[in-house]
């Protein structure tokens, strides 16, 4: 399952990195995973984890092909953590060593060395790769994907979206983050381009692109990705901000998953924009969603990480939600962030997903102070211009039900937010 290999054997001077104005080839990139394979071999690193921090870059993705082909597992490090912080994350996955892709560039690497006879990337049935999830509490968990789990999320990706090797793939999430991962692996698969961009505001001439609530924000004011189909995940996203996107040309497909399921699990269909608006859509191929008792969301599947199931073989995750009338889900939170305000459940995301549909808004968090008369007071913090406090909770009083509507938002000037 090298699927960087085949890429490089079927269609070597094909493009497969474009950043900016430099074009790295499949035969390019396939010779510089050789030369890191054949340079952790020589390290004593090879059969067994090996921490990789590194930036989004072409020499990044060598490595993270090469660390595999040498027989390691790599371990995605965020690079803009301080090295200490780095250092204890790899021991957390179990890592040997921590590796970042010398200066020099794609042509160095591959001048480096050759890699173990016999060994391909991604093994069908081995632990391949290790990515930490986000962590909502705590510090960051490592979970182990085997070349499995990738091949079935590809695949049940490919048959929703219908990508292909002439479609170019925005990248703007980082790799440490499993939405940034998928794009490597959806177009390695096919051997299409991946094309390397800072912002949403630098993308010309891509066919999809993965990102964020705020991302896609940014794309409609700036009026990128018309006609791009759009993965919109890792956060809450009003209904507001998607008929918004949809209006300016953007096909804005909801989508759900997780780090701990390969990425998506669930995405709106591209041809069924208006009917499954506000929901994450139907399961992909390949993956069942069921609503455990208490509304938390369970999902069983090949792209379900070894370890995480239970003997069923289902994944009880720690969001909530509900399945429609038409089986397509529909996230309403997290369970451990649950705010109980006068006997009533509030989901915060479900309140900030609706405060950051307001056209004012950039962002808004949500979260629940205690309080003598309600048990927790709903409040929210947003950055906004030109809107006073009192506006939103009318604006919002009309989308939410009472016990939703914060009782007091703030308005702030920036947050420390977080990729979710």
């Amino acid at each position: 399952m090298d699927w960087l290999r085949i890429a490089a054997t079927e269609r070597p001077d094909s493009a497969a990195v474009v950043v900016g104005g430099t074009l790295v080839t499949y035969g390019e990139l396939d010779a510089a995973a050789d030369g890191v394979a054949g340079m952790v071999a020589a390290s004593g690193l090879a059969d067994a984890p090996v921490g990789l921090a590194g930036d989004r870059s072409p020499e990044t993705i060598a490595a993270l092909w090469g660390i595999q082909r040498a027989g390691a597992v790599p371990a995605l490090i965020e690079s803009r953590w301080p090295v200490e912080q780095q250092r204890r994350a790899a021991r957390t996955a179990g890592a040997r060593g921590l590796w970042a892709p010398p200066d020099g560039g794609i042509e160095r690497l591959a001048s480096r060395g050759a890699p173990r006879e016999g060994r391909s990337a991604f093994p069908e049935g081995e632990a391949t790769i290790i990515v930490f999830t986000s962590g909502t509490q705590g510090s960051p968990t490592p979970v182990t994907l085997t070349g499995d789990n990738v091949a079935a999320s590809v695949a049940g990706s490919r048959d929703r979206l219908g990508n292909g090797a002439d479609d170019r793939w925005l990248s703007v999430l980082p790799f440490t983050h499993v939405g940034g991962l998928s794009v490597l692996w959806r177009q390695a698969e096919q051997g299409a381009p991946v094309v390397l961009a800072a912002s949403v505001t630098e993308a010309s001439s891509v066919s999809f692109a993965s990102v964020v609530p705020t991302m896609l924000r940014r794309a409609v004011s700036a009026g990128t990705l018309r006609g791009v189909r759009a993965l919109v995940g890792g956060g809450p996203v009003s209904t507001e901000l998607l008929r918004e996107a949809i209006g300016s040309g953007i096909v804005a497909l909801q989508t759900y998953g997780m780090t701990e399921t390969a990425s998506q699990v669930c995405t709106v269909h591209p041809d069924r924009l208006e009917d499954e608006l506000g929901t994450a859509g139907t399961p992909i191929r390949g993956a069942e969603i069921r609503i455990e008792s208490g509304g938390r969301i369970a999902v069983r599947g090949g792209m379900v990480a070894d370890g995480e199931a239970d003997a069923t073989g289902w994944f009880v995750t720690n969001d909530v939600g509900e399945m429609d009338a038409g089986g397509r889900l529909v996230v309403r939170g997290r369970a451990d962030t649950l705010i109980l305000t006068g006997g009533e459940n509030v989901h915060p995301e479900h309140v900030q997903a609706v405060l950051e549909g307001h056209p004012a808004v950039a962002a808004a968090r949500v979260f629940g102070e205690r309080d003598d008369e309600w048990g927790s007071r709903v409040i929210a913090e947003v950055v906004a211009d030109g809107v006073e406090p009192s506006d939103l909770r009318t604006w919002s009083s009309r989308r939410l039900n009472p016990a939703e509507v914060p009782k007091e938002i703030r308005i702030v000037e920036s947050l420390d937010t977080k990729l979710a």
